[in-house]
């Protein structure tokens, strides 16, 4: 819809600030914010917040890469040339990917911080939510991710020329709004017709999803790894769901004959949660006691550096 937001004249040609990045930074950012606010909250020091990202991040970009290319219609180049993972400007990313690389890598971290692991996981795991819908808005934006061709008819637009890749229409019935590409502009690859807003979808459903989480974050942990368990219950099926309706073909579609590569994933992560919630239910929630600005100062209690 506007994969650049701008673009600037430099020695080096002119260069686009794209939306997509700036988007994907910014979730990035609020998902760092809302968990280091949460870890004093339960008694971990939040400094120890930044090296974790410094590793999470990069981990779950190549997480998200990975899968990616794993399950794709890429999958034949990356196998012939494994280093075009590095490369962003081929293939794509898939969400999944990213956040088990950034939960392992990110848990990896915690436990040799010292930190608790479970509670920690507890701690980020809305946050991704959070992120997630941010960075669903860059998906908009770049035009990737959207739906398939929607056979409903147009009544009329609603954002008119706002967007140089496209308009938002009204549609007769569901999804009653839908998305135009423009040729030329963006990656969209179903030009002229409406197709489902898949990505305002996952980024209105991962919003909904982190304010649940942050609920029974706040008012119904019974035990540390119960809110990272919830988010493995609670995504898969929505994110299965919006699957359906996606038009993406390059993501990878025919996994097993009948899965996409995130709706395989999702089943897999599903089935885990379950496991987790039986393994960590009996061990209930380790002591927390909230920490003050004072609190972070090492003069006053260096054991609390290794909350």
């Amino acid at each position: 819809m506007f994969p650049d937001l701008l673009t600037l004249q430099t020695p080096f040609g002119v260069q686009a600030l794209h939306t997509y990045g700036l988007l994907l930074i910014l979730g990035f950012f609020a998902a760092t914010l809302v968990t280091g606010a949460r870890m004093r909250q339960v008694g971990m020091n939040s400094d120890r917040l930044v090296p974790l990202m410094l590793i999470a991040i990069p981990s779950s970009i190549l997480g998200a890469r990975l899968l990616h290319f794993l399950g794709s219609t890429d999958r034949a180049d990356f196998l012939a040339a494994p280093w075009i993972l590095f490369d962003l400007t081929q293939g794509g990313m898939a969400f999944l990917g990213g956040a088990i690389g950034g939960v392992i890598s990110g848990s990896l971290y915690a436990k040799r911080a010292g930190l608790n692991v479970w509670k920690m996981a507890d701690v980020g795991a809305p946050s991704i939510m959070l992120g997630l819908s941010i960075g669903r808005l860059g998906c908009f934006a770049a035009g990737c991710c959207h739906g398939t061709a929607c056979p409903a008819p147009v009544e009329g637009m609603i954002t008119g020329d706002l967007f140089p890749g496209g308009q938002l229409v009204n549609v007769e019935g569901f999804p009653w709004v839908a998305m135009v590409f423009n040729k030329g502009v963006g990656v969209g690859s179903i030009i002229g017709a409406p197709v489902y807003p898949t990505q305002l979808w996952e980024s209105l459903g991962a919003l909904t999803l982190f304010g649940v989480l942050s609920l029974m974050w706040r008012y119904a942990r019974r035990f540390d790894g119960q809110i990272l368990a919830a988010t493995m219950i609670l995504y898969p099926p929505m994110r299965y769901t919006i699957e359906t309706f996606r038009g993406d073909e390059l993501r990878g579609t025919n996994l097993l004959g009948m899965f996409s590569t995130s709706q395989l994933t999702g089943l897999i992560v599903l089935t885990i949660s379950f496991g987790l919630i039986a393994w960590r239910w009996p061990k209930g929630l380790a002591p927390e006691t909230p920490l003050t600005t004072s609190d972070l100062d090492p003069d006053l209690d260096p054991e609390l550096l290794k909350r």
